[in-house]
């Protein structure tokens, strides 16, 4: 009961200090959004701000998966937003007050419903990891940029003007210089405040002392309010009246849409920064909590919170990442801190006209100094230490660009440097997985002992490159040099075999690339395998053929293990090694050499004939017999889900069968299917245990045919590993 009460009080209390925090920040947006032409809607303006911090707490607190979450109109959004108002009214034919309101609102409007869609639809497709693909230094500068761009705002408040030589001139007015330096007291305070107390109460303490100081002031001075008004030192904005809202009729039908569709490139950033926003903050909050968030359910959450605000012209916000930690730190009690923070805003409502025309200038202008300060100083100048020095160069060039030609330069310096990024980073990934001779790397063909010296001897004529990734301009390079340097070599390849098994796509440059690889084979008159058989591969041999005329271009190859395979026949073929070992005697001397023992090997053996198609092993069965292949050739294969067969290895005359499960006294793993017409001679395990017996020497030969074929294997499997290792 006690511990219910004291959550209660926590949560009361949490809901004061943050609603105190929103009005203050209301305020500050609203007269930020609304000065100059348009600031006969500050009034309205300030209950819109005011109204969109009450949906957005009590929708987020109501549906979030982290439930002490508090949402709040956000800073950085209305940093741009305030860029495209001033651009928009500055377009406008006219300065007409009302028609300057409904732009404004319609501005507003416009973008936090664009904001809440783009929040809903990645939320709903569950791609809240977009924000990682772009580079950390372009978000930072986007959000060092926002900083400016709220600074630059809070000179336009104070000094009514914009651009850096009015507002210089203006400054050196005794009356702007009254209002500036009590904004800059005024941030500097809450700047302290907020760094040096980790008390919660800091940042409306001083909030609430600056106006009752102000206030006791001029009671002390004796000058009447509307006197202090006229100096710039409060709104202008009526005092009386009671809550406002837009009329949704009135600006569709008075906004300057043509100023509103002018500003669209720079409203198309605001949803894009506040994905970014968000989602930092999300991954933020997963560090402090300890757990994972679910960020496609809070981006729809926060979307459809948007959207009703966008409805009423108010502006966008989330989950604020200090808030909510405040709230955890605090113990406010769950979705009661988010409810209380709702409810105490929703108590300001009726007197929002009141705090328009009531909060000193300087306030409002000092909040934006001080937020605008915070975010240049976490993202432009703590970041030095953090990023290495081109990266915080970008961060600084980003920010340049802002200060020096807008905001949409820096948006495009950003975006561009987002593309140089990713295809700098990218380009450096590796697009060759392996890159190998015929020698180490060898296809699944077990060959009589003198093809396999053979092609020891002459593996360096064939070359293989297996590519992964993604193949463009930047990586198809790569490949281009590799083989520019492969064919430079003393021993250039007389086969080259490239395959595009693990390439997920490629551009037209990258076709460019294979066409000049096809060139470069065609001028060393060598033969060109691409594998495997894939819509991919039959697209490079088709702009090759293209390219390269007189021959085929390329031969195209089921899988990788085909085209190894064709490659040494082809080999094999051109130093004249295809004939088989004419008997089993002679591929016995190959194995083993010359022994006076080998005709008694021969007569321990059981002859087999087999047709083509027949089972010789099937997985599964007890593995107590080996097999030598006298003629023909069998293939290992296994059975995969759906019927589908793998071929695991080819075997020719001369290969031993079986050896492995033999030895190991296990059972079959793989079915042996006989390719064409085969010779085989079986020993079983019975004849090898009597041999063991009675005669030692033959048994001793037995073994050693296995052994030499499982150490050639073996010899295979190392060169392998040592090269995928390299």
């Amino acid at each position: 009961m006690i511990v219910t009460a004291r959550r209660h009080f926590s949560s009361l209390m949490f809901g004061l200090l943050a609603g105190i925090d929103g009005l203050g920040t209301s305020v500050a947006f609203a007269a930020l959004l609304f000065s100059g032409p348009q600031a006969a809607g500050l009034a309205a303006g300030v209950s819109v701000m005011l109204l969109s911090c009450v949906v957005l707490a009590l929708h987020v607190a109501w549906r979030s998966c982290h439930p002490s979450s508090i949402a709040q109109v956000q800073e950085t959004p209305i940093a741009i937003l305030a860029t495209a108002v001033t651009a928009a009214i500055g377009v406008m034919p006219d300065q007409d007050p009302g028609r300057a309101v409904a732009t404004t609102f319609a501005v507003l409007g416009l973008s936090t419903v664009a904001t809440g869609l783009l929040f809903h639809v990645l939320g709903r497709l569950r791609l809240g990891v977009l924000v990682r693909f772009m580079p950390y230094s372009v978000i930072a500068g986007f959000l060092a940029g926002s900083g400016w761009l709220l600074l630059n705002g809070a000179l336009m408040m104070i000094t009514g003007r914009s651009g850096f030589g009015d507002m210089a001139r203006a400054l050196a007015e005794p009356q702007i210089v009254g209002i500036l330096l009590p904004s800059l007291v005024f941030a500097a305070a809450m700047s302290a405040a907020l760094r040096l107390s980790s008390s919660a109460f800091a940042a409306p303490a001083v909030m609430l002392a600056s106006v009752c100081l102000f206030y006791l002031a001029v009671g002390a001075a004796g000058v009447p309010v509307e006197t202090i008004r006229h100096w710039g030192w409060l709104p202008q904005a009526a005092a009386g009246g009671s809550f406002q809202l837009p009329s949704p009729i009135e600006v569709i039908t008075r906004a300057d849409w043509h100023a509103v569709f002018s500003v669209l490139p720079i409203l198309a950033s605001v949803p894009m920064i506040a994905m970014a926003g968000l989602l930092l903050n999300i991954s933020g909050l997963e560090v402090a909590a300890g757990r994972e968030i679910d960020a496609n359910r809070e981006l729809k959450i926060a979307g459809e919170a948007n959207m009703v605000v966008g409805l009423l012209g108010g502006a966008s916000g989330f989950t604020g990442l200090g808030m909510t930690l405040l709230s955890d730190r605090l113990r406010a009690g769950g979705r009661a801190a988010g409810v209380a923070t709702g409810l105490v805003l929703m108590l300001a409502l009726p007197f929002a006209t009141q705090l328009a025309a009531g909060v000193p200038l300087f306030l409002a202008a000092g909040l934006m100094l001080m937020l605008g300060g915070e975010l240049l100083h976490d993202w432009a100048v703590a970041t030095r230490h953090k990023l290495p020095r081109l990266e915080w160069a970008i961060i600084l060039l980003i920010v340049l660009s802002i200060i020096l030609y807008g905001f949409m330069s820096g948006m495009a310096v950003g975006l561009g440097f987002s593309i140089v990024t990713f295809v700098y980073n990218y380009a450096r990934l590796p697009v060759i997985r392996l890159s190998a001779s015929g020698r180490d790397r060898r296809s699944s063909t077990d060959r009589f002992p003198a093809a396999n010296h053979l092609l020891e001897d002459k593996g360096d004529l064939i070359h293989v490159i297996e590519l992964q990734g993604y193949l463009f301009f930047g990586t198809v390079e790569q490949v281009v040099r590799a083989v520019q340097r492969r064919f430079s070599a003393d021993c250039p390849p007389r086969l080259l075999l490239l395959d595009l098994r693990n390439v997920s796509g490629m551009d037209s440059a990258a076709f460019a690339g294979f066409v000049k690889i096809a060139n470069m084979v065609r001028q060393h008159e060598a033969a060109l395998l691409l594998s495997p058989l894939s819509d991919l591969s039959e697209a490079v041999l088709q702009r090759m053929e293209n390219a390269v005329s007189h021959r085929p271009a390329a031969l195209l190859a089921v899988d990788l293990d085909h085209a190894l395979e064709e490659a040494e026949n082809r080999l094999l073929a051109e130093f004249r090694c295809i004939g088989e070992p004419g008997d089993i005697a002679a591929q016995l001397v190959e194995r083993l050499g010359a022994h006076p023992r080998l005709p008694d090997l021969i007569r321990a053996m059981e002859r087999q004939e087999c047709e083509a198609g027949a089972r010789l092993m099937a997985a599964g069965e007890a593995a107590d017999d080996v097999f030598l292949l006298g003629q023909g050739r069998v293939t290992v294969q296994i059975r995969l889900a759906g019927g589908r067969t793998l071929r695991l290895r080819s075997m020719t005359a001369g290969a031993v069968l079986g050896e492995v499960a033999f030895y190991l006294g296990g059972r079959r793993t793989a079915d042996v299917i006989v390719e064409e017409r085969a010779t085989l001679f079986r020993l079983t395990g019975r004849t090898v245990r009597r041999l063991e017996a009675d005669d030692p020497v033959l048994a001793t030969l037995v073994h050693r045919l296995l052994a030499a074929s499982l150490a050639e294997r073996l010899a295979l499997a190392n060169r392998m590993v040592q090269l995928a290792n390299a």
